[in-house]
């Protein structure tokens, strides 16, 4: 028997080779060694035939997870415990129309009448050859409040006329401090150039001026007049009276033509 056809030992079964090896030695063959050698060999191979053939494989499994029942994944996607709040749909507050909010309507100034203009009569001197005499000119103002009205008037009046027939006697740069009218009594307060120059004519003609100019409202009123805040007694050089001596006697148009010659 050629040792082409005897299995090669493996390592399992090498020890058991080892024996048959011994064991052929020791008979020194015949057709008695070829049988036992045989049976030898069977021996040998069935061991590892055994084995192998008993052996269960190993395998490693990676557990799944995807259908594992024990503990599945949660599904967020449709969680009804905390469901993502659906902003598509939420309403936006309107923005409030305040064109047309009837709680603070704007007022309507469309129809609201435009004050007329209120006409006042200021004081000039037409002048001739012969005589003076005291001349009105209408002047509109757009007031309404009597003081105001006649603040207006006389400031006209300090600026001088545009009619150039009408001249005043009221020197330049004479200036309105104040003019205040309470009921039937007016007063002007003017700053001291009012008081400089001289002419007994000059002086009662300008006096005139201021007296009809602050009744041009009320020609009934009494008219009070100051000099740098002081009641005027005597104006000019000239001793013109305006007001007496006690400072009791108011001026108007009545006592101005029984008592001064300017007209």
């Amino acid at each position: 028997m050629s040792s082409s056809s005897n299995p090669s030992p493996s390592p399992n079964n090498k020890g058991c080779w080892d024996k048959v090896i011994k064991l052929l030695i020791a008979l020194g063959g015949g057709a008695t060694i070829v049988s036992l050698l045989v049976f030898a060999l069977n021996r040998c191979q069935k061991p590892q035939q055994l084995t192998s053939s008993t052996q269960a494989p190993t395998v490693s499994t990676i557990p799944d997870t995807s259908n594992n029942p024990t503990n599945p994944a949660p599904d967020t996607s449709t969680n009804p415990t905390n469901p993502a709040p659906d902003t598509s749909t939420t309403p936006t507050p309107p923005t409030p129309d305040t064109s047309t909010n009837p709680t603070n309507p704007a007022p309507d100034t469309s129809n609201t009448p435009t004050p007329e203009p209120t006409q006042v009569e200021v004081y000039y001197i037409a002048s001739s050859p012969s005589s003076a005499e005291l001349k009105a000119q209408k002047v509109s103002v757009k007031n309404e409040v009597p003081n105001k009205i006649l603040q207006s008037a006389f400031e006209h009046l300090l600026e001088g006329s545009s009619n150039e027939s009408l001249k005043s006697t009221i020197p330049q740069g004479t200036k309105l401090y104040s003019i205040n009218s309470q009921g039937d009594e007016v007063y002007v307060d003017l700053s001291q150039e009012f008081a400089s120059g001289g002419g007994s004519e000059s002086m009662t003609c300008r006096l005139g001026q201021v007296i009809y100019t602050a009744t041009s409202l009320n020609n009934q009123a009494n008219v009070w007049i100051k000099v740098e805040g002081k009641l005027l007694s005597i104006l000019g050089g000239e001793g013109v009276i305006v007001h007496d001596e006690d400072l009791s006697a108011p001026l108007n148009r009545k006592a101005f033509k029984e008592y001064y010659s300017c007209l």
